[in-house]
């Protein structure tokens, strides 16, 4: 039997282990966090919370009919509470090892997903996946404002002046833009939706089975109040499915229906801010040979003469008619973000670079270095809904480990 912390993650890691012997591994690891030996600090009334976990887990190890990882809450967030000097990356590491080389149809996606509350009372909506990966998706406009891989690494970029508080729209993360993307129309900046109140949808309308199998999801509806209807006289329901795979892939599907009685047109975008190492190492590739609208130009029309996309002041464009895949690659950190999108025609590319950065309430001075949006959007010819018409618009955000170009990422195919 393995006698320190350290052999036993290296037992787990390279031994082929069923469930019932990762299940055992976890409660020896247990025991071995109450060992004064290893330093660990537990605080008053903790040892009670620690048996009563050690309990749990050894019931749902022994009872079929209980999932084991419906007890992941208690087992490894009150591991981190009651071990107070224990670094808690190792309690992540231990974790995903435990969870490694358990399908889909054993991770039980429901208890994957938890409601919690941010640090202004507003709902938010965990989901996790058995490899550790966590995205976290507010209900102020039904924003996604994290996504983390397996590692606990931040892939959203997100400002530390950001504001988490409406009617303020949140900086950072994935706004929706509904039912207008820019200035293109007469609403507000990016339309009204990324700065309403949304609502869990318990039924919604069924989405095909790849879907939802082997994935912790949410599913929300925004619909159309009175307030909304002073600004935008048109009778909608907007559902959001926001998923995690198995992969630690990002799912957003948009579903907008006309209940209105005339049809109404729309523009729209995923507002994507991805956390970048440095802007200016950055490159995107798929755009190339396109033709787009600069907005820092009146939306003048151009062509992208470049072999990729890079970065040396502020952009801000639309991409038309853009492929349906497009890859980020962010050499530094030997990383590349795959966006593969349906329904969504146009590419918007934007960062802000120093001098308007500095003149935004709430970005940091030097915050551009770190980020960049790319968003999957609808912008020159916008949705047209006939009453009772629906539209669909997908993206999947994925991350490949290493810096790829486009011939191997075969962006010249269809997305999703």
């Amino acid at each position: 039997m393995c006698t320190s912390v350290d052999s036993l993650f290296h037992w787990m890691w390279c031994e082929s282990l069923n469930p019932i012997e990762r299940g055992h591994a976890l409660l020896w690891f247990l025991l071995l966090l109450l060992h004064p030996g290893h330093g660990i600090a537990l605080r008053d009334q903790s040892f009670l919370d620690l048996k009563v976990t050690i309990d749990e887990v050894r019931c749902g190890l022994n009872s079929p009919s209980i999932n084991p990882f419906a007890l992941r809450r208690t087992e490894f967030e009150n591991l981190i509470r009651v071990c107070g000097s224990r670094d808690v990356k190792d309690l992540h590491y231990f974790q995903q090892l435990f969870w490694m080389g358990h399908s889909a149809a054993v991770w039980d996606c429901r208890a994957a997903t938890e409601i919690t509350k941010d640090w202004n009372g507003i709902d938010q909506i965990v989901l996790r996946n058995p490899r550790g990966a966590l995205a976290r998706v507010s209900l102020h406009g039904a924003q996604v404002t994290s996504w983390r891989n397996e590692h606990g690494e931040e892939l959203l970029f997100t400002s530390s002046k950001a504001i988490f508080k409406a009617p303020k729209a949140i900086r950072g993360g994935i706004p929706i833009c509904f039912p207008q993307f820019g200035t293109c129309g007469s609403l507000e900046l990016h339309g009204f939706a990324r700065n309403r109140m949304w609502f869990i949808d318990d039924n919604p309308p069924p989405l095909p089975a790849n879907d939802s199998i082997g994935k912790s999801f949410v599913d929300l509806l925004l619909k159309s109040s009175e307030e909304d209807m002073k600004c935008w006289p048109h009778s909608f329901e907007f559902r959001l499915r926001v998923s995690l795979t198995t992969d630690g892939d990002l799912n957003l599907i948009s579903r907008v229906r006309n209940i209105n009685g005339k049809p109404f047109s729309f523009s729209f975008a995923y507002h994507t801010y991805l956390l970048v190492s440095d802007i200016s190492e950055i490159r995107i590739e798929g755009l190339e040979t396109l033709d787009y609208l600069d907005n820092l130009l009146q939306k003048e029309r151009f062509t992208e003469q470049g072999d990729a996309i890079t970065f040396e002041s502020e952009v801000d464009r639309v991409y038309l008619s853009s492929p349906n895949i497009i890859a980020v690659l962010d050499h530094e950190r030997k990383r590349t973000f795959v966006m593969r999108k349906e329904g969504l025609p146009d590419v918007a590319v934007w960062n802000p670079w120093d001098k308007k950065a500095k003149s935004m309430v709430d970005m940091g001075d030097e915050e551009y270095k770190q980020m960049l949006c790319v968003d999957g959007a609808v912008f020159e010819k916008p949705v047209i809904l006939k009453p009772g018409e629906e539209w669909t618009g997908r993206l999947q955000l994925s991350v490949v480990a290493s810096s790829f170009c486009s011939e191997r990422l075969g962006l010249d195919r269809d997305g999703l």
